[in-house]
């Protein structure tokens, strides 16, 4: 008796159809998702915040509640971005240069230090570029 129906050999075909497409949706999710550089955007985030706070220091003598408000917001941000570091590499220049922020008990001696330090020798601007990730201070 033939019911017509293309019997176990249409439904694994339709389920391996099924398969390959759920698993090409799922790759492209997860591909889209780390990106070519999971770093950049831990990078950016960081050199974007830091820049911000070299620019103030720069301005200190002149705006001192200025970059008093700059640090308050940057090392919130600062706090934040360390959760999205994508490695033990980064995490660790992350932690060096968060250390070399608050060492200071006074705006005055971080923006003095601020003002004499390079930003391209804070330690996660030389790990970011590691990555092929080169980050530049913002203009003044």
């Amino acid at each position: 008796m033939d019911t017509g129906s293309t019997g176990h050999a249409g439904q694994v075909v339709r389920r391996f159809s099924t398969v390959v497409v759920v698993a090409a949706l799922v790759g492209g999710v997860l591909a889209a998702c780390s990106g070519p550089n999971p770093a950049a955007h831990f990078c950016d985030g960081y050199g974007k915040a830091v820049s911000g706070l070299y620019v103030a220091a720069a301005n200190y003598a002149a705006a001192p509640g200025e970059f008093s408000a700059v640090v308050d917001v940057t090392m919130d941000e600062l706090s934040r971005l360390r959760a999205g570091a994508p490695n033990d590499e980064l995490r660790r220049a992350f932690d060096s240069a968060y250390f070399s922020l608050t060492v200071f008990s006074e705006d005055a001696t971080l923006a003095d230090f601020l003002a004499r330090a390079s930003f391209n020798q804070d330690d996660v601007v030389k790990a970011c570029a590691d990555y092929g990730i080169v980050l530049t201070p913002v203009a003044e």
